[in-house]
């Protein structure tokens, strides 16, 4: 019997300094000693779930997130990857991404994840203004992530994201359009583009309460989005997914796996998964995380078995996230049922709004529909 495939994420919860704009799960300024006690904990929860599930599944993805995975040292990145390699099978040509920092990153760490696998790099830039980047709270300069692809594309890559930021404080639409100006000349394979969401607790959102700050505001966000999607597509980008654009043949194969409900393993503080219907995560807490290395306490906090409604939904709103968006037959397929059997009142009003449209034997967001995305999506829910 054929193996299904699976994607696996390892989080790497460390940063040399929290972003102002971050509220993800990591964590700055640690030493040494802890960065090693968690490598070890994962090595060890990279060889249970390999019990678990590396003789059911052959894994063609593979994405090292954070935090920033490039700040461990070469060694602890190589003994990361040698122990997915022990616990898990690959297919030949597994797309294995790292995400890199500007300023993380050296020709002994290029050269070590190459030789174990990454071929895939998707590297923080945000911005090329470096004032820009100060009030981001970056720690790279402009110059500090060109010598980086440069390395990087020395060490052989030939797969490489950038990850920009848009609509952000004191970011006009100039210094936008100059970022990816600047970015399309170095002919990355890949593009992120992502609106600044400010999340709460944040140091970026207290500025923006007290006024210390000003946020952009929507017409010159949606401007800036727009100015994006024509600028890559005029340089060759398919946009795929409402924040991604890709050269051809260099889709994001891990990512995609999301927005498409196909099976992912995550490993590591807090990852979550979805395998056989259902969704668990692990601790959120570092101190239990390490603790589950030796059995003291276990890596998984919580479990959700998916209903039938939670995967239709989950189906629909991360499908139209897809620039294709959902194929009507591929739902049928899945559900036993036509789209309009349970949702044809939604997408005839959305469609009337302007927001749904049908094309191709899909149904997909118009341009103004992923202006109001979220609007849609809830509609599915």
């Amino acid at each position: 019997m054929q193996k299904r495939t699976i994607g696996l994420y390892v989080h790497i919860p460390f940063c040399a300094q929290k972003c102002r704009y971050c509220d993800f799960l990591s964590f700055a300024h640690t030493d040494a000693s802890v960065r090693e006690a968690y490598t070890r904990a994962l090595i060890a929860e990279i060889g249970q779930q390999g019990k678990v599930y590396g003789n059911r599944f052959l894994v063609d993805s593979v994405f090292l997130g954070g935090g920033t995975p490039s700040l461990l040292s070469a060694g602890q990145l190589s003994r990361i990857l040698a122990a997915l390699s022990r616990s898990f099978s690959r297919t030949r040509d597994c797309e294995t991404t790292m995400e890199a920092n500007p300023g993380a990153l050296d020709a002994r760490k290029l050269e070590a994840v190459l030789t174990h696998g990454v071929n895939r790099l998707s590297i923080g830039v945000q911005s090329l203004s470096d004032a820009l980047l100060r009030v981001l709270g970056r720690i790279h300069t402009r110059a500090d992530f060109l010598a980086n692809y440069k390395a990087a594309r020395h060490a052989g890559f030939a797969n490489i994201n950038l990850d920009l930021m848009f609509a952000f404080p004191m970011q006009a639409l100039a210094d936008w359009r100059e970022t990816l100006t600047e970015a399309l000349d170095l002919r990355p394979e890949h593009v992120s583009f992502y609106s600044l969401q400010p999340e709460e607790a944040t140091p970026l959102w207290a500025s923006l309460r007290d006024g210390t700050l000003a946020a952009i505001d929507e017409d010159t966000d949606r401007e800036m989005y727009h100015d994006a999607v024509r600028t890559l597509t005029r340089a060759g980008y398919a946009h795929y997914e409402i924040s991604n654009a890709a050269r051809p043949g260099f889709r994001c194969r891990h990512n995609l796996k999301y927005w498409s409900m196909e099976a992912y393993l995550g490993l590591g503080l807090g990852a979550h998964s979805y395998a056989d219907g259902i969704r668990f995560s692990n601790t959120c807490d570092p101190d239990a995380y390490i603790a589950a290395a030796d059995g003291r306490a276990p890596f998984r906090a919580h479990t959700h078995v998916n209903s039938l409604e939670d995967c239709i939904s989950e189906y629909m709103f991360l499908g139209l996230r897809r620039i294709e968006g959902v194929l009507e037959a591929d739902y049928a397929r899945h559900f036993g049922e036509e789209l309009d059997a349970r949702f044809g009142g939604e997408i005839a009003r959305l469609t009337r709004e302007g927001l749904l449209e049908r094309a191709d034997c899909a149904l997909r967001l118009t341009p103004r529909g992923i202006d109001v995305s979220n609007r849609v999506f809830v509609a599915f829910v």
